[in-house]
């Protein structure tokens, strides 16, 4: 097994300081639709050409981002995208370019070795279509380091998409928390179902089936006193229950990226703990905003 790195949770959130502009958009489906929930109310591209899928985003002032979240996506196995960040909002002051070559947007899922080699998906690893469906996949851009940034250009080529466009549902624009130190063993991660389950006199089950979130619940034990507080007290303090932040589980580990990592909410903030000197515990029990 690899070594892990730590959760990082998208706080300080950007998102509502952001104007989105750029691309082409259908009727209905905005792309100012990136900055608000639910995640059902999509910004919708007319069509699948490059010149319609770009996102543009430019902040109220610089804001220092490190991560940067496509939330409930379409973009197929073959979708490619380019990130860059600017300093000033006339995009004239490069901070951060992902590169002229387009980087693949839905990475491996499979590891060789957990399909068989009749698998269609064993060449390439990654979700096929019918995995896709309903599986609300999140492409996380975790940066090299933060970047006080005014402007930046999400770039998405999927020419080929079946759809014949492009959309999501959310973007999150973030400073990025990466925790000091990792939840602790024990930590649940899992899905709330929510269909509904009716049984007749005879014993025979009716099921409406609904879109399930993912939960989380564990705590960080023995941060640091000043990050507990400087971080998670205020993270609390700023999202309460009703604003969502990105969870990314292991910005090293792509394999297990889109299972593991989603837009979330708190359900409930808990009371953070004093472990012993200079030490702190903090709960953390997170939904997955719909």
């Amino acid at each position: 097994m690899g070594v892990e790195t730590n959760y990082v949770l998208g706080f300080e959130d950007w998102t509502d300081k952001v104007t989105f502009s750029a691309g082409s958009y259908a009727a209905g489906y905005p792309v100012t639709n990136l900055g608000v929930l639910p995640l059902a109310a999509v910004a919708r591209s007319a069509d699948a050409a490059l010149a319609s899928t770009i996102i543009v985003g430019t902040l109220d002032k610089q804001r220092p981002v490190r991560l940067v979240a496509l939330c409930n996506h379409n973009i197929s196995r073959q979708g490619k995208y380019r990130l860059r960040l600017w300093s000033d909002a006339v995009m004239t002051d490069l901070l951060y370019d992902s590169g002229s070559t387009f980087i693949d947007a839905l990475p491996v899922v499979f590891a060789t070795a957990d399909l068989e080699f009749e698998d269609p998906r064993w060449w390439d690893g990654k979700y096929g279509a019918e995995d896709l469906d309903g599986a609300r996949p999140s492409l996380a851009i975790w940066l090299p380091s933060r970047y006080l940034a005014r402007a930046f250009k999400l770039e998405i080529d999927d020419t080929a998409n079946a759809d014949l466009y492009v959309q999501a549902g959310y973007l999150a624009v973030t400073a990025g928390w990466q925790v000091g130190v990792n939840l602790e063993y024990g930590t649940q991660f899992g899905w709330r179902p929510r269909t509904a389950v009716a049984e007749a006199d005879g014993g025979v089950k009716y099921f409406d089936r609904k879109d399930k979130p993912r939960v989380l619940r564990g705590q960080i034990r023995y941060l640091p006193r000043s990050e507990a507080l400087a971080r998670g007290y205020e993270l609390q303090r700023v999202m309460d229950l009703d604003r969502p932040f990105f969870v990314l589980r292991d910005p090293t580990d792509t394999l297990q990226a889109l299972r593991e990592s989603c837009l979330m909410r708190h359900v409930d903030l808990g009371l953070m703990a004093y472990a012993f000197v200079g030490r702190m515990t903090l709960p953390l029990n997170l939904e997955e905003a719909l």
